[in-house]
């Protein structure tokens, strides 16, 4: 197996920086891995200050103005905590700020320091800012306090300014913008990063996405829809399928061009090969998913790295909500793709999974967290099992789609595969999108990540304190990660 070219329109794109909030804790690489391996969820019931059960929950669906779901998958942080002036946003402005702009920034700066990039560095660069979401909820909740409209709530409320204000505060001049496709959100955004530095509209990317709970509107909308799992659970590839549970998340990837990685020296986490999105077209339904469009999308993706062989591929994380119709149908496409260039023996097999399992569907957000799981199970060499199933889905043909699920325990790298997976998504109003990774020494066969000590610039005691405890926790616990220790500069 040849290396690929580092530069040209099917070069690698290299993962260098993450950051993230998801359920269940987890505030950085470490908390994750440690809740998936240990098959951990992040579930909880909803409360106030969000919503309460006692208002809106009721075991009749067709109920008007009430949702069927008791809980979700929330971050046990209050979003509305934010160090304001550390980013340099004044006291007036942060009144009517979202909280998914706050957070964002928060994991946007980790995944640079996570980079190895202070912010001197990345000011003035040539970076894009793509930002997948598809709520809106804090612009529900000032809408109904019209009387109280300030100056700064157009810039507060407004999703455009979930990514213009990243570029703004970091001083990032490449293309901004954020990004709308439902659930297929941040694999659009991630889509257009990797073609934004493939063709040289910027050099580097980061690409993030959000997704906060906090106005019951949009939940009894989806739970009118009929999609939200009356278990508050997100019961993928099982017998008891009944829908999904949403998720709150916060997430950043930073992306670079490979070779500007390379003589960079960054610690290159892994390679996103290829990628590719496409719609559905007039189907059986705006809301039905479509085998034949996944299987598109997936065989573009593919195209779009170079023409890698479908054999290669050992792991999928599927986008998996949890919904009988959903998940028959991308298994299907899966097997499509898959199962000819498999036997069925099980180390042939496709392996499969899903983050949703453990906290929750976080919609717009949800391809950055399956991205994350792929990267953290390509460097341990394990994939850890999707939490809670129990006995298979039986109107699901798995092993015509030559697939596997995993459920029981973290499972090694399949011997003699190479580390390679693929991430799959759709949203609900046909956007498909797929995206294939590979460990950074499928790449790069002599690369060791440099054990360097991170450089932190010279910023308030926010930064000095809090976020630094925050890289020595990532450097030491990375699975085959960097050395621990950090630098003032």
């Amino acid at each position: 197996m040849s290396s690929p070219p580092l530069d040209g329109p099917n070069a690698p794109v290299a993962i260098v920086g993450m950051g993230c909030r998801w359920a269940g804790g987890v505030r950085d690489m470490p908390g994750l891995w440690d809740l998936l391996k240990n098959q951990r969820e992040g579930w909880g019931e909803f409360k106030e200050p969000r919503f309460s059960n006692r208002g809106f929950h009721h075991p009749n669906r067709d109920r008007p103005g009430t949702t069927i779901a008791q809980g979700g998958f929330l971050l046990d942080e209050d979003a509305r905590l934010f160090d304001h002036a550390f980013f340099g946003i004044n006291g007036r402005e942060t009144e009517t700020l979202d909280p998914s702009q706050r957070k964002l920034l928060e994991v946007v700066y980790e995944a640079f320091e996570n980079g190895g990039e202070p912010w001197e560095s990345i000011s003035g660069s040539r970076t894009g800012v793509y930002v997948g979401n598809s709520t809106v909820d804090h612009l529900l909740i000032q809408a109904r306090d019209w009387e109280n409209t300030k100056p700064y709530t157009a810039t507060g409320t407004d999703t455009c300014i979930l990514a213009n204000r990243i570029s703004y505060i970091f001083n990032l001049q490449g293309p901004s913008l954020t990004v709308n496709t439902a659930c297929s959100s941040s694999m659009y955004a991630l889509h257009m990063a990797i073609s934004a530095i493939r063709s040289g509209d910027c050099d580097s990317a980061i690409v993030a996405a959000s997704n906060w709970i906090a106005d019951p509107s949009f939940h009894i909308v989806l739970d009118k829809l009929g999609v939200l799992s009356p278990t508050s659970r997100s019961h993928t590839f099982d017998i008891k399928r009944d829908g999904y549970a949403r998720g709150e998340g916060y997430a950043a990837l930073y992306l670079k061009k490979c070779s500007m990685a390379v003589l960079d020296g960054s610690p290159i986490r892994a390679m996103i090969r290829g990628t590719a999105v496409n719609a559905d077209g007039r189907t059986a339904g705006l809301g039905r998913p479509s085998a034949a469009g996944q299987e598109a999308a997936i065989r573009k993706a593919y195209e779009n790295a170079g023409s890698l062989p479908f054999s290669e591929t050992a792991y999928l994380e599927c986008h998996g909500t949890g919904t009988e119709v959903g998940d028959s149908i991308e298994v299907s496409a899966l097997g499509d793709v898959f199962a000819p260039s498999r036997s069925s023996v099980f180390n042939d097999r496709l392996l499969i999974g899903a983050i949703k399992t453990n906290i929750g569907h976080t919609e717009g957000a949800s391809t950055i967290a399956s991205v994350m799981k792929v990267v953290l199970s390509l460097e341990a060499g394990e994939i850890p099992p999707s939490f809670g199933i129990e006995t298979l889905n039986p109107n699901i043909d798995f092993d015509a789609a030559k697939v596997e699920v995993i459920k029981d325990g973290p499972v090694p790298w399949p011997e003699g595969k190479i580390r390679r997976a693929g991430v799959n998504s759709f949203g609900f109003g046909g956007a498909n999108g797929h995206c294939i990774i590979d460990h950074v020494n499928v790449v790069l066969p002599d690369y060791v990540k440099p054990g360097v000590s991170q450089p932190v610039s010279t910023q308030p005691e926010y930064k000095r304190g809090r976020y630094t405890n925050d890289i020595n926790g990532q450097a030491t616990h990375r699975p085959n990660g960097l050395t621990d220790g950090s630098s003032h500069s």
